[in-house]
């Protein structure tokens, strides 16, 4: 797991959640559930990384999400 020190504003959390709700949406994962937690906090790891497209988080995701 990716640990950072930066904080994210609320454009941030909006972009994250976006992205997380397309995904989900996409995969038909249920937006409150364990797997769509463990996307979010990949996606917000990977943002904090420095992964700030939508396209490429989702990209970043594959491997995850079948």
């Amino acid at each position: 797991m990716f640990s950072s020190y930066d904080s994210l504003d609320n454009d941030d959390l909006t972009l994250l959640r976006q992205v997380l709700e397309d995904v989900c949406l996409e995969k038909g994962i249920q937006l409150g559930g364990d797997e769509a937690r463990k996307i979010a906090r990949e996606l917000v790891n990977w943002y904090l990384f420095g992964v700030k497209h939508p396209d490429q988080l989702k990209d970043m995701l594959k491997p995850l999400v079948p």
